[in-house]
């Protein structure tokens, strides 16, 4: 009868060790990220994610730490999926270089965006890319002011991004929410000409097929920053009044 308890006791000792055999830190991110894929960094809790790898949440813990610092490690490996611009250029092309490629990767990892927007540029992976953006604003002239022209066009990239994740995330499927918008707002348009050119030349953009609505909303991000460096290089010319 020990000998069968102890036989059970090195039975259930080697099932938990065995929770460990091959699981490190790299391991556990990796299996954050592909549960963050399409449903959104938000989705999963760290019992999840435990069920997912076969262990008990505690030993997320051992290997990571809590749900902010894996949140953090989800965004920073997801973001080195983009290959952000390390070197200084001109800075309307160093912008477009590093944030027109990061929508649609963000866009797949809902909430990625946002939790960007919400901690600033906490990813020490980071430095030299903000060094790189910082570095060629300065020598276009921006001198002092190219901290705010940086975080100004960042910010915006962001906040579109996780603006378009927020449909998806909060308000059922982006496509069919913009369809009933349309049809809420065709009910007043013959009485408004600015509501019946927003339907008619913005809104319907984002229906249609998957590659549609995706062009559309690609077409609209670049149209958004483009304005916006107009507007900064504007700025600039005008010797960046107050």
């Amino acid at each position: 009868m020990m000998t069968d308890e102890g036989g059970d006791a090195r039975s259930a000792r080697g099932r938990r060790d065995s929770y460990h055999v091959g699981l490190d830190t790299g391991a556990v991110i990796d299996a954050a990220v592909e549960l963050s894929r399409g449903a959104g960094l938000t989705a999963w809790s760290l019992r999840d994610l435990a069920e997912r790898l076969g262990v008990a949440p505690s030993v997320i813990y051992h290997h990571v730490g809590g749900r902010e610092l894996l949140s953090q490690h989800v965004v920073e490996r997801v973001l080195a999926l983009v290959g952000l611009p390390t070197r200084v250029m001109p800075w309307r092309q160093w912008f477009r270089e590093a944030l027109f490629p990061i929508r649609p990767v963000l866009a797949a990892y809902p909430g990625t965006a946002r939790w960007m927007l919400l901690h600033g540029p906490v990813l020490t992976g980071l430095s030299p890319v903000i060094d790189a953006g910082i570095a060629s604003l300065r020598r276009a002239g921006f001198g002092r002011n190219a901290a705010l022209a940086c975080s100004s066009l960042a910010n915006m990239a962001v906040m579109t991004i996780a603006a378009a994740d927020d449909r998806v995330l909060h308000e059922g499927d982006a496509p069919r929410d913009h369809a009933g918008l349309i049809r809420s707002l065709d009910a007043v348009a013959t009485d408004s000409a600015g509501i019946s050119e927003v339907s008619r030349d913005l809104l319907r953009q984002f229906t249609g097929s998957a590659q549609q609505i995706e062009a559309a909303r690609d077409r609209y991000y670049r149209y958004v920053l483009e304005r916006l460096m107009d507007g900064l290089e504007a700025w600039l010319e005008a010797g960046m009044p107050d």
